[in-house]
C-alpha cells in the first residue's frame, strides 16, 4: 500500500514549494536550513537583547525614583511650605482671573498677587483659607501692606458676614507636618487643572 505523500509547504527561507519528510520541517534543503537556523539564533538574541535593555532601563528608572526620594527626604520643612504656599496662590489667582484687586477694585495690566486678608505671618492657621484670600494687584498687596481698610468692605461684599465673621473668629492652629504640606500642594495642584478643564469644556 503506497503512503500518501504530505502536502507540501513553502520554504520559509526560499519561497519554493517542497514536499517536506518530516512534519516539523520547513525548509526545503541544508542551505535553507543553515540561513534559518542563523535568523533564528539572530533573533533570539535581538529579543535577548531587548529584555536586558527593559531590564537596564527599568533598573535606571527605579534608581532614579530612589535618587530622587532621598533627595525629597533631606529638604527642609519650608521647602513643601513653599510649594503647598504657590500651589495655592496658583489656584487663588487663576480661580479670580476674571475678577479686579479685591482691595482697590481696579482691573489693569500689572501684576496680581493671592493677597491674604489676614496675614500668614501673624494667622498661619488661615494661610491655605480660601475665604482668606484673593486676587490682589502687587501696589495693594507690597506698598500698602495689603490695603486692609479697602479689603475688609470688599470682602464681606463677596463672602458674605457669616463668612466673614468665621473668618475672623477664633481658629485652631493645625499641627502640619511635612505630609499635609505634600498633601495641601497636591490638592490644590489638582482643582487648579479641575477649573482649567471646565474652562477648556
Amino acid at each position: 500500500m503506497r503512503m500518501a505523500k504530505k502536502p507540501r509547504r513553502k520554504c520559509t527561507v526560499c519561497r519554493e514549494w517542497f514536499f517536506p519528510v518530516r512534519d516539523e520541517q520547513y525548509v526545503c534543503s541544508y542551505e535553507c536550513s543553515c540561513v534559518h537556523g542563523k535568523a533564528t539564533n539572530d533573533a533570539a538574541k535581538a529579543e535577548k537583547q531587548r529584555e536586558e535593555k527593559k531590564l537596564r532601563l527599568q533598573e535606571e528608572k527605579a534608581d532614579r525614583k530612589r535618587l530622587a526620594e532621598r533627595r525629597i527626604a533631606v529638604k527642609p520643612l519650608s521647602y513643601f511650605i513653599k510649594q503647598a504656599q504657590q500651589a495655592f496662590n496658583e489656584f487663588i489667582r487663576y480661580r479670580d482671573r476674571y475678577l479686579p484687586c479685591i482691595s482697590c477694585g481696579r482691573q489693569h495690566d500689572g501684576q496680581y498677587h493671592a493677597g491674604h486678608f489676614r496675614t500668614t505671618g501673624a494667622n498661619p492657621e488661615l494661610r491655605f483659607n480660601e475665604d482668606n484670600c484673593h486676587r490682589q494687584c502687587a501696589p495693594c498687596n507690597n506698598h500698602l501692606s495689603g490695603n486692609l481698610t479697602a479689603y475688609r468692605p470688599a470682602l464681606i461684599a463677596k463672602i458674605g458676614q457669616a463668612r466673614f465673621d468665621v473668618l475672623i473668629g477664633p481658629h485652631e492652629l493645625p499641627k502640619w507636618k511635612r505630609n499635609d504640606y505634600i498633601r495641601i500642594r497636591d490638592e490644590y495642584r489638582a482643582k487648579l487643572r479641575d477649573l482649567k478643564k471646565q474652562e477648556a469644556a
